[in-house]
């Protein structure tokens, strides 16, 4: 009798544990930070936005806000195609150096494993006479913990490299409210 309620604690609490478990997403068990694309309160047009969001231990943090649209694409689907490039940088260790490049005619930004090194990880492409500088510049702030999301558009082209240290902006930057 002993080893049948035995069976059935654990059993029971097993259940409980693959329950509990199927809320947290598999990349932040395994990686401590997901970058999703989720919905976000964005407090200049007190609306709810398309956001991407790295969801760290701590909190959900506001990556990019998605207010424009591109190409006849919508924020939604931006945000959606945008934030897994986000998690593949940051998997694979490039997401700490970041630059602004123009592959098959179009400006994008992108993570690189050293300064002058190729394009490792196209994080988002802009259009055609955006200035890729300017929202190069964005992100490394919004990284660096010095401005949230969004990002807004404009044109011109210089390349640059910056450094940003995503884990000191992942363990200080502002976690959203629900």
């Amino acid at each position: 009798m002993k080893l049948k309620s035995i069976a059935t604690v654990l059993i029971a609490g097993t259940v409980a544990a693959v329950g509990i478990n199927s809320l947290i997403p598999k990349a932040l068990a395994q990686s401590k930070v997901q970058f999703i694309c989720s919905q976000s309160f964005d407090s200049q047009t007190n609306r709810r936005l398309p956001t991407t969001l790295a969801w760290t231990q701590k909190g959900k943090i506001a990556v990019i806000r998605w207010v424009k649209n591109l190409g006849g694409y919508s924020g939604q689907q931006r945000c959606k195609a945008v934030s897994p490039r986000f998690q593949e940088a940051y998997d694979n260790g490039t997401l700490n150096l970041i630059t602004n490049d123009v592959i098959d005619r179009k400006p994008v930004i992108c993570s690189v494993r050293e300064y002058g090194g190729p394009c490792q990880t196209v994080l988002m492409t802009l259009r055609p006479g955006d200035n890729s500088w300017k929202v190069l510049n964005e992100l490394k702030e919004i990284l660096n913990g010095h401005q949230l999301g969004p990002i807004r558009h404009s044109s011109g082209i210089p390349q640059i490299y910056y450094e940003v240290n995503i884990e000191e902006w992942l363990r200080n930057a502002p976690v959203e409210k629900e």
